[in-house]
């Protein structure tokens, strides 16, 4: 007898309501077990015979160098097509062009005068500076907020087309702190001041960026954005997310030999897996005015906008959207510290935020699977549990159980397969 059997139905239904009105029942819950699995196979698989645990860690290993080199080989190509595109020019000036309006979001907390004014030099440098309209959003609780908006406010008025700051209040009923929330707001804001100053924004022209505060456009990143999307069609330009190449060097120079590494490192993971398979958009990113009002901006309820608005479109388009390359490079800000031990809890905190981010992603996504369709949800849930669960995470701890029994293994079979060793598991104890 099933203990169900035992329990009135109506009872039942009272509790799994009740689970589901407080979010107890997560989908993500899937994941654990499955990465759990993964990592103590990792070990009892050499219980099972040395042969079997020997031939198991070979296919790990060489499974994790393969995808190391499919992903230089993608960046290589990536690189190469970036740097004969930025020195290019267009060819043929689309006749609505000089139509197209830019809106871009540029969220704020508490980044440094310096390098807020980097990041709109760079966009007072563009080739089409005067059909941007530029929104920033600062939190309530960011320091020196009223001397930081007069100093930009003077400097960036007459910079554009438009140039407005905006402040983010605390404690907004249904919000929870982050990018998400600060994103909404920020397009709220943007539309209503546009409105109040008689902007026109025709969505049929109009575009959107959001950025990060520690960004560096390339100088023809919003003309090339316009030329894409007035040539995307009008079956795609509404359901297409433009994706720059993200290069993590923000002032790298002046960085620590960790972080000068993992800058790098995702990179390469960001022109080399995420664009070539349209994994999801990454933090900078374009898309339609139209797309972002269809999916009612951004959720204040999620930490990774990025993400969520890529898999927020594809529900809102029934699961067609495309994420499209800009062949321009887009410097951003690594993930950095004053200090090697401060780096290392920056990264803890950010790991932490990508985990949660992604297990919440991954819950939206089966609880949409009617209107994303089956496909494309076993295709995002795929991605989210190879990409943040087995790849970034589970094959690293994976690898660290199993090095000192193969050590072990290698030495007392008589097997030399050493030279596997150093091949596969030592890059990638470095690349993680």
């Amino acid at each position: 007898m099933h203990i169900e059997d035992t329990i009135p139905h109506s009872f039942l239904s009272r509790l799994v309501n009740e689970a589901r009105s407080k979010q107890i029942l997560r989908y993500y819950l899937i994941i654990i077990p499955i990465l759990w699995i993964v990592l103590f196979f990792s070990y009892y698989s050499w219980r099972i015979g040395f042969d079997f645990g020997d031939r198991f860690a070979l296919t790990l290993w060489i499974a994790q160098d393969i995808i190391m080199v499919l992903m230089i080989v993608l960046s290589a190509i990536f690189m190469r097509r970036m740097i004969r595109e930025s020195r290019s020019e267009l060819d043929d000036i689309h006749p609505k062009f000089d139509s197209l309006t830019h809106v871009v979001l540029l969220p704020c907390y508490n980044e440094p005068p310096s390098v807020l004014m980097a990041t709109l030099d760079a966009l007072v440098a563009q080739s089409v500076a005067d059909r941007l309209i530029v929104v920033m959003s600062f939190e309530e609780s960011s320091p020196d907020l009223d001397e930081t908006r007069r100093t930009l406010e003077a400097k960036h008025r007459e910079s554009f087309r438009a140039f407005h700051i905006t402040i983010h209040p605390a404690g907004i009923p249904g919000e929870i702190r982050g990018k998400c929330s600060n994103a909404r707001w920020t397009v709220k804001s943007a539309l209503e001041w546009t409105r109040s100053e008689n902007i026109q924004l025709d969505m049929a022209t109009t575009t959107l960026t959001s950025m990060d505060s520690d960004t560096i456009l390339h100088r023809r990143y919003f003309e090339v954005l316009g030329d894409k999307f007035l040539r995307a069609g009008d079956d795609r330009v509404y359901s297409t997310v433009w994706q720059g190449g993200l290069f993590y060097n923000f002032g790298l120079d002046r960085s620590l030999f960790f972080t000068r590494v993992t800058g790098l490192l995702r990179t390469i993971w960001m022109i080399g897996f995420n664009i070539p398979l349209q994994s999801h958009s990454m933090s900078v990113s374009s898309y339609s005015l139209k797309l972002c009002c269809d999916n009612n901006l951004f959720d204040p309820t999620y930490q990774m906008d990025d993400m969520h608005f890529f898999v927020k479109s594809m529900v809102t388009r029934r699961g067609k959207v495309w994420l499209k390359p800009i062949y321009l490079p887009v410097i951003c800000g690594p993930t950095s510290g004053n200090s090697f031990s401060e780096e290392l809890r920056e990264w803890a905190r950010q790991a932490r935020r990508w985990s949660i981010g992604a297990f919440e992603i991954f819950h939206y996504v089966v609880s949409e699977r009617r209107n994303l369709g089956y496909l494309s949800t076993l295709r995002l849930c795929a991605t989210i549990l190879l990409l943040y669960g087995l790849f970034q995470t589970i094959m690293f701890a994976s690898t660290i159980v199993a090095s000192p029994i193969w050590h072990y293994t290698q030495w007392h079979a008589g097997n030399d397969h050493l030279i596997w060793y150093a091949v596969s598991v030592i890059p990638w104890l470095f690349i993680t």
